[in-house]
């Protein structure tokens, strides 16, 4: 004789509260894949400047067409870091070029001789980025530079920190400002200003306007 199911006091049968809880387990492997997947976009630097993201759906930066054809990809590791403890200083935003005027250039002069004086070199044992030290290396001369910069109006997404070799080997790093004549670099290693071309180094990966995400050069 075959066995009716086995009911609790509400009425429930044992196999229906089976597949009740069957089902919470799938919801809940499911909402914790969607969950990962938007925390590892966010390590990528794929989310806005606030951070703001939802369960299955990360918003996109803005970038350049350039950029995108390319292929972005996360910023380096030490920087990383340092936008999870500063968020406001790893901001994109307005125009990705700015003008090439009187202004602007004495702006960009007058920071690169200041933070070059304000630091004194020193390597880092264990690579930290660092903003406004009184001593450090080339990304925290290159950060300073950017902060700097944008806190005199210049818009973020034209300033790009760069990823160089020079031509003794050496890897190095300089702030890159994009301009309608061309992209200039601010360089601790050089008092004066000069245009990419002339830097004698080669780069080998820059900034996008989204300073999260890296092109490779």
């Amino acid at each position: 004789m075959k066995r009716s199911p086995v009911r609790n006091e509400f009425g429930v049968t044992s196999r229906v509260k089976k597949a009740q809880k069957d089902m919470k387990d799938r919801m809940m492997i499911k909402k914790t894949v969607i969950a990962m997947a938007a925390v590892a976009a966010f390590g990528l630097g794929s989310v806005n400047a606030a951070h703001a993201f939802n369960f299955g759906m990360v918003r996109k930066p803005n970038v350049e067409t350039n950029e995108k054809s390319r292929g972005l990809k996360p910023a380096p590791i030490a920087y990383q870091l340092f936008c999870f403890k500063n968020a406001s200083e790893c901001r994109g935003g307005g125009a990705s070029v700015v003008p090439y005027d009187a202004g602007t250039m004495a702006k960009l002069s007058r920071v690169n001789r200041e933070v070059n004086a304000s630091i004194r070199p020193q390597s880092d044992k264990i690579e930290t980025w660092t903003l406004n030290p009184s001593a450090g290396d080339c990304e925290d001369y290159a950060l300073t530079k950017r902060s700097k910069l944008v806190r005199a109006g210049i818009p973020s997404s034209a300033l790009r920190i760069a990823d160089v070799t020079t031509r003794h080997g050496e890897r190095h790093a300089v702030l890159v400002v994009k301009t309608t004549r061309g992209d200039y670099v601010l360089d601790n290693l050089r008092g004066s200003i000069v245009k990419r071309q002339f830097t004698g180094y080669r780069f080998n990966r820059i900034a996008s306007a989204n300073p999260r995400q890296w092109t490779d050069l």
